[in-house]
């Protein structure tokens, strides 16, 4: 059986880990999802097990730190599936160490 997919959702940072699963999740219950991270091309894993299992994805290559980018996601998000009904950050950066090792730059480099 084939589920109508009528709604979008993007997920930015869609890596290996809670992007992934929260986009299979997504796709489960019956979006259409836009999985963004700097590297399409490293989605592609992700955007076969969803597409095997009946969903639909696109995988977009952005920085979610560069709005231009960002604006081309929302675009290309729209252009294949629609308006998004749900939009989830997951974007994460991180300095390794101890906060008494994470230098002032390092800490705001975090946000």
């Amino acid at each position: 059986m084939t589920m109508k997919r009528t709604q979008c959702a993007v997920v930015v940072g869609a890596g290996n880990g809670t992007g992934a699963e929260v986009a299979k999740l997504l796709a489960r219950e019956g979006y259409s999802v836009t999985l963004a991270r700097r590297s399409a091309d490293a989605m592609a894993p992700l955007v076969a097990e969803i597409e095997s299992s009946g969903g639909a994805a696109l995988a977009v290559g952005a920085d979610a730190s560069d709005e231009e980018q960002v604006a081309m996601l929302f675009d290309q998000a729209e252009r294949h599936f629609g308006a998004p009904r749900i939009v989830v950050f997951n974007a994460a950066g991180f300095a390794k160490g101890s906060i008494r090792e994470t230098s002032s730059a390092d800490f705001e480099e975090s946000w």
